[in-house]
């Protein structure tokens, strides 16, 4: 027998801003991961919407899941739709500003009484930021001769610094430099930059 597959589109309910790809869960093998994105709402409802109406048996917390930065399962809640074609995911409590998300939608989603699967399983990381920041994370990947850091922005930054080093863009908002010289402890000045040369934010990081 010959399977179908179909595909599967995540609706953004509000508008969002499109950054760059998360990495530091650990994502399953088997999975796609979508870029990251942003909001401000800190319960937001994401909405899983699919091409042929999904067996209710298959939506589920096994297949529909939101973790934390650190692989932790979140609480939520999935609503179906009448007609089978959307999920809405909601978070039981509200998502901390600041923090990294990760939205997992599994493959194994069926249809048609289990005879029909999705085409692929996908992860979607998002971030809860706060209105007006333009600096949405920082980390850093240490060792005792060099520090590499990692800085995602908002789409209004052109340039960002570290100290006096400027850091390299890499696409999607994303800037990384490296660095010799740190210690686990030391105090660092993130700065963000508009086209014009005008400081948006700085934010000191503790380098971990």
């Amino acid at each position: 027998m010959v399977k179908k597959y179909f595909s599967l589109l995540l609706i953004i309910v509000s508008l969002l801003i499109w950054v760059a790809p998360a990495q530091a869960a650990t994502v399953p093998a088997g999975y796609t991961t979508w870029q990251m994105q942003t909001t401000t709402d800190t319960h937001k409802v994401w909405t899983v919407k699919l091409s042929a109406p999904m067996d209710s048996a298959g939506v589920n917390k096994a297949n529909i899941y939101v973790t934390d930065d650190n692989d932790k399962l979140v609480s939520t809640t999935l609503s179906l739709s009448s007609d089978g074609l959307t999920v809405q995911v909601k978070p039981v409590s509200a998502y901390l500003a600041g923090n990294k998300y990760w939205l997992y939608i599994n493959g194994d989603i069926t249809f048609n009484g289990g005879k029909q699967h999705l085409a692929q399983s996908i992860v979607m990381p998002f971030m809860i930021t706060t209105a007006g920041t333009e600096i949405y994370s920082v980390s850093d990947s240490y060792s005792s001769l060099f520090s590499n850091f990692s800085v995602v922005t908002g789409p209004d930054v052109f340039s960002v610094k570290i100290n006096s080093t400027n850091m390299i863009y890499q696409g999607n908002n994303s800037y990384s430099v490296g660095m010799v010289g740190l210690k686990q402890g030391s105090k660092v000045t993130v700065y963000a930059y508009d086209s014009s040369g005008k400081l948006l934010q700085s934010q000191v990081y503790i380098v971990n």
